[in-house]
């Protein structure tokens, strides 16, 4: 677990940087423009929902079969071989699309009032979407080096910081409509060249591609496992877009500015997650080559408790202190108020605890010789999700997003978590979880007695402060799987002899 510890205390740590930014962003800067905002997430979900049929599920293939290259003495192969594999497959695939869209084209417009909003941007969403595959491309590439930090810090952080900026700029009137798009394109192509020359740096590569190193077999094993992984990758873009695009394409960009930026603020809530499925993915990749199913056993546990500890306290931490976010905005919200806010965001907070406590059963299907399975629950995920999406949207406007996202969610994880049990035998500790559910409900409890008077920014401080103190507390006491206590005391550790060390290097 030395590694995953590692990656993931460091991605977690430049994450809540990047996101600390992104909170100030989206309290100062995005409620600005509401429009131009949502008008930006609407491409981006729909470029990045184009990427499972662009690639044909080349990326989840990446982490599957490095292992395999590794075995063979192939290393040195393995980019420029994904790397053509990828090209081939994004000239295949944008024919591919451009036949179905026009296909299909009469019945988009009927299904959805605003699907214009789709056809008037089509080529600049295509656009995107190819520079998205090549980037992600490289993102896995590095991933399966268990390098997630730097990736990320270039892929997503840096976003964080460039959003801003630009909306600032049209703001003021330094750029039009069409130079924002524009820039925004120049923007993600710079990107995706420096993450090229990051994996690159890594190691050695052979320039020229060797087509034999799998035999026959394997070669029919890659495509059927681009193809499901391309089928997972849709369903799981639907869980995470559908709402997004569905908004815009039923109701309007302002809403979905609106819902974005209560969407951001809760996707604190996904740092952990995300750290540890990114960093464990390469490692029960190869725990499942070599047949270490002990450890898949291990990260499952773990991840479940230590993704459960963090999930409980950022979902309490963000919903006490919306109501001092929201008093920092401008005062012309258009619509975005506290029980909104706070309505949206229970709804969104509570599916994501439900993601993070079932642990990273979606890696262990994933990379099992079963991993056809987990297209099977995506596909009922991405039916749920457009179903309760159309539903709920119509009744209670972005509310009912939230609400379709929930639900997906918890029958999403169910199936997962049975079927990881009776398949494979592995098995989640319930009474952490339920400690740890526990903890939150008390804590929740508690902090809905604080009401306090001063300005927004102290009240969040204050608040966080007393928070963090009851819930730390409480779970220093319960100590959830035994695993918590001994956790803190080795990063305590690990932490005193860390210091020293650089300050004798680098002061002395």
């Amino acid at each position: 677990m030395g590694v995953i510890q590692r990656q993931s205390l460091k991605f977690t740590i430049i994450n809540f940087f990047g996101t600390f930014i992104g909170f100030l962003s989206v309290v100062f800067i995005y409620s600005l423009n509401k429009e131009l905002y949502g008008y930006f997430q609407f491409l981006y979900s729909n470029a990045s929902l184009l990427l499972p049929i662009l690639g044909f599920g080349i990326h989840g293939a990446i982490i599957k079969y490095a292992p395999i290259f590794e075995n063979k003495g192939e290393s040195k192969q393995f980019f420029v071989f994904s790397l053509a594999l990828t090209t081939i497959c994004a000239i295949l695939s944008t024919l591919f699309i451009s036949i179905l869209y026009y296909l299909f084209y009469p019945l988009f417009g009927t299904l959805f009032k605003n699907f214009q909003a789709i056809d008037d941007n089509k080529f600049i969403i295509l656009t995107l979407g190819i520079i998205f595959l090549y980037s992600t491309l490289f993102v896995f590439q590095a991933i399966s080096r268990y390098r997630i930090v730097i990736p990320d810090l270039i892929n997503t952080v840096g976003l964080k910081f460039f959003l801003p900026i630009l909306i600032l700029l049209f703001h003021f009137e330094f750029i039009s409509r069409n130079g924002f798009i524009y820039t925004v394109i120049i923007y993600f192509i710079i990107i995706a060249f420096v993450l090229f020359f990051y994996v690159v740096s890594l190691g050695k590569h052979d320039i020229k591609p060797k087509l034999d190193i799998l035999n026959k077999e394997e070669y029919k094993g890659l495509f059927g496992f681009m193809y499901y992984s391309s089928l997972n990758s849709l369903g799981s873009n639907f869980a995470l877009r559908m709402d997004v695009i569905m908004i815009g394409s039923m109701i309007s960009y302002e809403a979905v500015g609106i819902y974005f930026i209560i969407l951001v603020i809760s996707n604190v809530m996904d740092i952990p997650a995300k750290a540890i499925n990114q960093i464990t993915g390469p490692v029960i990749s190869k725990n499942w080559v070599d047949d270490d199913q002990q450890n898949i056993q291990d990260i499952y546990f773990k991840s479940s408790i230590y993704g459960g500890i963090i999930g409980v306290f950022l979902f309490l931490m963000i919903y006490v202190i919306w109501p001092d976010v929201i008093l920092l905005m401008p005062k012309d919200k258009d619509g975005l108020s506290i029980e909104l806010a706070l309505s949206v965001f229970t709804f969104l907070g509570l599916a994501k605890i439900v993601d993070i406590i079932t642990g990273v059963n979606t890696n262990i299907i994933s990379y099992s010789k079963d991993y056809k399975f987990n297209m099977y629950f995506l596909l009922v995920l991405g039916v749920l999700n457009l179903g309760l999406n159309y539903l709920f949207l119509t009744k209670y406007g972005v509310v009912g997003a939230a609400i379709a996202t929930f639900l997906s969610m918890v029958i999403y994880n169910v199936l997962k978590h049975f079927f990881v049990f009776y398949r494979f035998g592995f098995q989640l500790n319930i009474l952490p979880i339920i400690q740890i559910i526990g903890t939150g409900i008390l804590v929740f409890t508690v902090m809905a007695l604080v009401d306090l008077p001063f300005h927004p920014i102290l009240n969040m401080v204050l608040k966080v402060g007393i928070l963090a103190t009851i819930y730390s507390s409480i779970i220093w006491m319960v100590n959830p799987g035994h695993e918590f206590r001994g956790q803190v005391i080795q990063i305590v550790k690990n932490y005193k002899s860390f210091l020293p060390n650089i300050v004798s290097k680098y002061l002395l």
